[in-house]
């Protein structure tokens, strides 16, 4: 955020809070008030769901509100003046709850508790101030308390009982509540009272969960395509919204024409279906809306949830690049540090290396030896940014243009730092670094000891390498995160990463009574751990033959 004078902001605090009705009209850049999108000619049809004014996606259009082009504009609301009150179904337990717990009388809507209570409880609200756990909890505790009262302590009026019946019906006694008495009601809470409700009456007042304007978002957020065969296809929220608009005019028509209550009352129940499928097209009981096809329509909320939605699939997990994934095999023969990186992988995935005057030769020649041949290089990027490929360019004239200052994109060979990861992170030893040992192959080879802090068997498991591209984070992988970091677990504090299985096996069988073995066995099980001295002495010697215990 930029203040007049383009310098950045200093964001203080953020808040959440229920948008008002002036505040949907004052955010808003018009008034819809057709279903159309286009005209014959194929431009956006004014105070329709594709105005010009709400962004653009068509090449060669501008924005009538800030001037931008697709790309630039970054998309403005609009809004739909409902003709009658509808129920927002992501409020409907909240609504619940204010319901049962004040007065049913219009002219008293009190919390249903005694002055002296309510006092008390308002003394606990500013106890705990803006601790929003301890102020839902106090909440939770006069709503509970408020539900059981039969008659009111302020008026003295009977209180019928309210039953929800999903997915937005509200029946007193034998009466239906329609969303404008739904609506009345909670508009004569007391201010007071608010905050007794869970509800911050800075920010937010109860009435505003039943919604009498809609917000139209973007064009950019519903962007229509033009499909192969020219014709246009609209995003499932424009669907949603061309249906809301339809059936929003019928009944405000109808409401004009003072047509008979039972038509009127069936387009509001219908259009309460419509803005209802619209923010959640999955909720129970009720019938999913479909496109023509009969396909089920995405709407809001299936945007944002799930696997595929907005925070599990592009936030938290997104395609990056430097990054390979394929399946995981065991590796005994490779230290616990180093992971076994194919060749066919090793070629594609690269690190920048500058090019000095020390290094220049060295990389000279894997710029000649290309993107086929290992180890070569696959890119280079000259120092006033011009960047070559080198499976098309002259690698030789590239090569004898190399100079100091130029980056060569070489491929991963042997000691470099990766991070290794296998899903799902629930730790810190999920991530780890390092370092790349090249072998044949097509899988990812790892030392059996590294197997628990990953969960990973070999079953098939699939892991994924990433490789930093700055030598900061090199730095900080080879530093902070390499195996040997990362042995002492910080849950328990005891080891998470030793022997196991034909480890313990092998030490045992190894090391047992009775176990004898001969000098070429013995220099062979010392040089493969690395002990490259002297032969100690032989424990046995039996008819002139030496022997080693394993010992």
């Amino acid at each position: 955020m930029m203040n007049v004078m383009g310098i950045p902001k200093v964001i203080d605090s953020i808040n959440f809070s229920l948008m008002s009705p002036e505040g949907t009209r004052k955010m808003s850049v018009t008034k819809i008030i057709t279903a159309d999108t286009y005209d014959e000619d194929g431009y956006p049809i004014d105070r329709g769901l594709m105005d010009s004014r709400l962004g653009v996606v068509d090449p060669g259009l501008r924005c009538r509100t800030c001037g931008g082009r697709p790309g630039e504009c970054p998309g403005h609301f609009g809004h739909v003046e409902l003709a009658r009150s509808v129920i927002h179904v992501g409020y409907v337990d909240t609504i619940y709850s204010c319901l049962r717990a004040t007065c049913r009388n219009k002219n008293c809507s009190r919390i249903l508790l005694p002055q002296q209570k309510l006092d008390e409880f308002r003394k606990q609200l500013e106890h705990v101030g803006r601790d929003g756990g301890k102020w839902w909890e106090i909440s939770n505790q006069i709503i509970r308390s408020a539900t059981t009262v039969e008659k009111c302590p302020h008026c003295g009026e009977k209180q019928f009982k309210i039953k929800f019946e999903k997915p937005t019906t509200f029946v007193e006694g034998k009466n239906r509540l329609t969303p404008s008495d739904v609506r009345e009601r909670l508009e004569n809470i007391k201010e007071d009272d608010v905050p007794l409700l869970g509800i911050d009456p800075k920010i937010a007042r109860p009435e505003w969960m039943v919604l009498t304007v809609l917000p139209v978002p973007p064009v950019t957020v519903r962007p229509s395509i033009i499909l192969e065969s020219g014709v246009r296809s609209e995003d499932d929220l424009t669907h949603k919204l061309v249906d809301i608009i339809r059936i929003n005019q019928r009944l405000a028509e109808n409401i004009e024409a003072g047509a008979p209550h039972l038509i009127v009352e069936d387009l509001w129940e219908l259009l309460q279906y419509h803005v209802t499928t619209y923010f959640d097209n999955g909720v129970s009981g009720v019938p999913p809306a479909r496109h023509r096809s009969g396909r089920v329509l995405r709407t809001l909320s299936q945007r944002l949830r799930g696997k595929e939605g907005r925070f599990r699939g592009n936030l938290s997990g997104k395609r990056v690049d430097f990054s390979a994934r394929t399946v995981v095999s065991p590796d005994p023969n490779i230290s616990i540090n180093e992971i076994g990186i194919p060749e066919y992988i090793a070629r594609t995935l690269t690190v920048p290396i500058r090019t000095t005057e020390y290094n220049i030769e060295e990389l000279r020649n894997l710029v000649r030896r290309g993107t086929d041949i290992y180890p070569g290089a696959n890119n280079v990027v000259s120092s006033d940014g011009k960047r070559y490929d080198l499976r098309y360019a002259d690698r030789e004239e590239i090569a004898n243009k190399l100079e100091p200052g130029f980056l060569v994109e070489r491929h991963l060979k042997d000691g470099d730092i990766v991070i290794f990861n296998r899903q799902p992170s629930l730790h810190r030893m999920s991530i780890m670094a390092h370092e790349v040992r090249v072998l044949p192959g097509h899988t990812f080879r790892l030392n059996l000891s590294v197997c628990p802090p990953y969960n990973a068997d070999f079953d098939g498991d699939e892991m994924n390498v990433h490789v930093p591209q700055s030598e900061e984070a090199q730095a900080e992988a080879r530093i902070l995160m390499r195996v040997q970091e990362q042995i002492l677990s910080p849950r328990f504090g005891g080891p998470i990463i030793g022997g196991i299985q034909d480890h313990i096996t092998g030490a045992y069988l190894l090391t047992r009574g009775g176990r004898l073995l001969t000098k070429s066995q013995a220099q062979q099980l010392l040089a493969r751990v690395g002990f490259f001295s002297d032969l100690p002495k032989p424990a046995v010697k039996e008819r002139g033959v030496e022997y080693w215990t394993g010992k």
